[in-house]
Parts: C-alpha cells; sequence; structure tokens
C-alpha cells in the first residue's frame, strides 16, 4: 500500500539538520531533555525515517567537536602495536628458520587532525622480541639452532607518509643460525644480517569513536570507546587520542 509524504517531513529533516549543527563552535549546548528527544524521535520516524540512525549521526556529530574544537585541532596519539606471529629468524629467505614472536612498540605522536599531518618528533619505545618454538619448514626435520638474538621489529623513525599516513622505518635484525639442509642432518650456517624497510600505518580518525562501526579487523572500537583498534599481518595497533586544553 503506497502511502502519501507525511506532512512533518520538511519540519522533521529542517530540525535533523538543526541538531545535528548543534558542533557550532560557540559554548556547549545543553543536552536534549527527554520530553525532547521523545519529540525528535517521532519526527524522524514520522518521516520516514530511522530514529537510531538519526540519533547516531546526531552523537557522531557532537563527538566530532571535541576533537576539531580541541587545542590549535591538534590531537595526540598514544599507539601501542603488539605483535604474535610466526616469522623466519633467518636472513637468507632461501633457508628458512621459523620461530614464535612476540613484540611490541609504543609511539606517542601529535596529529592535526583537518590536515592528516604529523606535528613535531614522535616518541618511540621499542620491546624486545620474545622468540619461541625454533622449527623446520618441515615437521619431521631438525629445528634450527639461533647463534644469537632475532629482533623482530625496531622502529627506527616515524615519518609523515602519503596521503595522511604515516611512514615507519623498520629494522629487523637476525642472528646467525644453523639449519639443517635437506632434512639428512647437515647444517648450514647463514650469517647474521640485518634489513630496513618501510611501512604504512594509517592513522584513524578519533571522530569513528563516536560512531557504530561494524566488528572488524579493518577498525573497531575498544569496549570502553576510548581507543581505536585496527589488526593487521599479526599486528595489533591500538590507537588512544586524547586532546590537550
Amino acid at each position: 500500500m503506497k502511502h502519501a509524504p507525511s506532512p512533518f517531513m520538511p519540519l522533521a529533516v529542517g530540525c535533523l539538520i538543526a541538531f545535528a549543527l548543534r558542533s557550532s563552535p560557540a559554548p556547549a549546548q545543553k543536552p536534549m531533555t527527554p520530553e525532547e528527544e521523545a519529540i525528535y524521535r517521532n519526527m524522524v520516524k514520522s518521516s520516514g525515517g530511522d530514529p537510531q540512525m538519526a540519533a547516531d549521526a546526531r552523537n557522531a556529530t557532537d563527538s566530532s567537536r571535541r576533537w576539531t574544537e580541541g587545542k590549535d585541532g591538534i590531537v595526540d596519539y598514544h599507539v601501542v602495536g603488539v605483535f604474535q606471529g610466526r616469522a623466519s629468524a633467518s636472513g637468507d629467505a632461501s633457508w628458512i628458520a621459523w620461530v614464535d614472536v612476540t613484540d611490541r612498540v609504543v609511539i606517542d605522536l601529535r596529529w592535526k587532525l583537518a590536515e592528516s599531518k604529523l606535528v613535531g618528533s614522535p616518541v618511540i619505545q621499542n620491546g624486545k622480541s620474545e622468540v619461541r618454538n625454533p622449527r623446520n619448514p618441515e615437521p619431521s626435520c631438525l629445528p634450527p639452532v639461533l647463534k644469537g638474538e632475532y629482533e623482530h621489529y625496531e622502529l627506527q623513525a616515524v615519518r609523515q607518509g602519503l596521503a595522511g599516513a604515516l611512514e615507519l622505518q623498520v629494522k629487523t635484525s637476525y642472528p646467525a643460525v644453523d639449519v639443517v639442509q635437506s632434512c639428512t642432518g647437515t647444517r648450514k650456517s647463514i650469517p647474521a644480517s640485518s634489513k630496513v624497510r618501510p611501512e604504512e600505518l594509517s592513522v584513524p580518525s578519533p571522530v569513528m569513536l563516536g560512531m557504530t562501526l561494524p566488528d572488524s579487523d579493518n577498525l573497531r572500537v575498544s569496549p570502553d570507546r576510548k581507543s581505536l583498534v585496527v589488526k593487521k599481518a599479526g599486528w595489533t595497533w591500538t590507537f588512544t587520542p586524547t586532546v590537550k586544553g
């Protein structure tokens, strides 16, 4: 059955826009009373809209004001990266020495939100890699023997990257390692080495803390709604933004 458009639609849309724009840089607005909230929801519903979606949009707009009207538009991020996964402790890609690795890095940085731009020099704290369970790619073969420490991830620098991302300069240090050849028990020595590579890390906008996001490893809001969490390639990156007065 077809319904004619509600006569309340223009008024409801106008109210929706008015409420969404309560984020002007003027002093903070008073929250709606329960009666005002009920009237607002009824008007949105009578216009054919979803009251909850409208409320979420309004809350997101109100939340964004906190970040966009902060001190000089600068957001301070405390970023914690934790790695748990498998890696090869051999510096020669032709000879694999699997190990299970845990690593951690902490970055404190300042971010110009409107420009997606790094401000000043970030502070970096590198943890020490923890390595266990060395093994050959073929389970029936003898495991590799590490003759030193494997450092999975040493963050050496954080720079402004392309398209509003960060460029990370990462160093991996490989110890000398003895691996078995063709499961015969004859060992081959792989010399120690190190490699430096660039990696890209995107900085999620703190405005998304006020949004309802799908549950995805690409981006989710922490249970306390204070952090944004990204999971990729064995890493869990937790971004906790704050605005200092």
